[in-house]
């Protein structure tokens, strides 16, 4: 599985901006693969081995800076890689078109960061949704707690506070999907 070098680049970007004193430790614990990456120039438009620049990065960040929680690190630099990417043409559409909207297209926005993935909506109503990937090659919760986190921090950027997002079917869990349901007011 693959993740695009947009989202790459938000990982270290995260670490220096929330943890800038962690970060060259950080840095130091990549093991080479990843360290090839991180060290070198990240293309937005470019593929990266997910394994190597995502769940690796991610999980020593959670050791070092969230107390082993990969869950909670994940989600949290799901939120950062939504607040850094979402600005210009991508704000504006979360701006103009209503909450459905947005978490029904996001889904399809997130499938460009990540590849192979399958998104659909499995169901659908005025403040509440449930989404549904199949086709990911995760088992550590990494990249669903990225795009939960992703999703809640859109809604927050489009203005809603009250938003509650919930991973309600798991890959690490050992579900066959991933399903994120979102209940807005």
């Amino acid at each position: 599985m693959e993740i695009k070098g947009s989202a790459v680049r938000t990982i270290p970007e995260f670490v220096k901006t929330r943890f800038p004193e962690k970060f060259n430790e950080w840095f130091s614990l990549l093991p080479p693969p990843s360290l090839g990456i991180f060290s070198g120039l990240i293309k937005p438009s470019d593929w990266y081995n997910l394994h190597d620049a995502a769940i690796v990065p991610t999980e020593i960040l959670s050791n070092i800076a969230f107390n082993g929680d990969l869950n909670k690190a994940s989600w949290e630099s799901g939120r950062f890689g939504a607040e850094t990417i979402l600005h210009g043409m991508y704000k504006f559409f979360l701006m103009v078109v209503p909450s459905r909207t947005v978490v029904t297209s996001g889904g399809r926005i997130l499938t460009t960061f990540y590849r192979p993935v399958q998104f659909n909506v499995a169901e659908s109503g005025t403040t509440f949704t449930k989404v549904q990937m199949i086709q990911i090659d995760d088992r550590s919760g990494v990249v669903e707690n990225r795009i939960a986190g992703w999703i809640e921090k859109a809604l927050e950027i489009q203005g809603i506070r009250a938003a509650r997002v919930e991973i309600s079917q798991s890959l690490a869990k050992g579900d066959p999907v991933i399903e994120i349901s979102i209940i807005w007011s």
